[in-house]
Formats: C-alpha cells, structure tokens, sequence
C-alpha cells in the first residue's frame, strides 16, 4: 500500500464537519440535517446497491482491461485493510460511533468506504479506472460523512452528513 496515501488517510479529521454546511467537492452533495437521517441513509441497502455497483465498476474494468493487475485485488486489500483499515476502525472510527451512538452500521460504511478509495488509489496506474469512492474520500477529508444517494445512481445526488 502507498504509504504516502496512508498517511494521507490517518491525517483526516474524521468526521469533525458534521452538521456544518456542505463545501463544494467534486460531486456536490446534498446536505442531510441530524445523525437520525444520515444513519438512516447509511442503512438504506439502496446505498448499498449504490456502493457496490461503484466497487463492481472497479473490478470488472480491471478484470476486462488490466487483467495481471487485477490478480493483485487480494494482496493489495489485505494490505490496506492491514495498515489503514483495522487500525481506523479501533483508533477512530468505533470510538466516535460509540461516542456518538451511530453503531455498527456507521463504522461498517466508512470501512467499506476507504477501503475502496484505498483500492481506487493503489489502481491509478490503470488508464481510464472508474473513480467513485476516492470522490468520497474528498468529503470524508472536509470532515463530513457521505451516507445515501438520492436518485438513480450514477444520476442523482450524493447525501452528506
């Protein structure tokens, strides 16, 4: 794993905008208003579906297109998960939802989140790959935390909290 971009990643202040307006990032979100709403989003399986087709997308360009790199998806995800992921989860992330009462959902969506935007980065040699979630990354950088998706993805509007 770039460990420039882990340093990167562990250098966010979490979650340290929510509830403030909305800065303009590279896909505008709509601002969402109380935790209530943001977990519910977050729990929403449209968010899910959302999530996964944009993972999906990765995958299957890499699979189509760079076929050698592709082979790497486990050791690299391994790593990631290793160096940036696990140690988030207990140092920040479980603290913060426990604090805040948001639960197991809440830290599962922001794992899956960075995991793939760490996934997104470690392929930015691969011309053309699909970028959704290093997007996100972007609001997760200005503190808030993107939780839901109005629309039909990829139209619409990603929710913000």
């Amino acid at each position: 794993m770039d460990e420039v971009f882990a340093k990167d990643i562990e250098a966010i202040r979490w979650f340290s905008a929510v509830g403030e307006p909305l800065p303009a990032f590279s896909i505008p979100p709509v601002a969402i208003a109380s935790k209530a709403e943001a977990l519910a989003h977050c729990s929403d399986p449209a968010w899910g579906d959302v999530t996964l087709e944009a993972r999906n997308q990765l995958t299957e360009f890499l699979c189509m297109r760079y076929r050698d790199r592709d082979a790497q998806w486990n050791v690299i995800a391994e790593s990631a998960k290793a160096r940036s992921i696990t140690p988030l989860v207990k140092r920040v992330w479980e603290p913060f939802a426990e604090r805040h009462e948001l639960g197991k959902v809440f830290v599962d969506c922001v794992s899956w989140d960075v995991l793939a935007a760490i996934m997104e980065h470690e392929y930015c040699d691969c011309t053309g790959r699909p970028v959704f979630f290093l997007h996100l990354l972007e609001v997760y950088r200005g503190g808030h935390f993107p939780c839901g998706w109005s629309g039909e993805w990829p139209a619409g509007h990603l929710l913000a909290w």
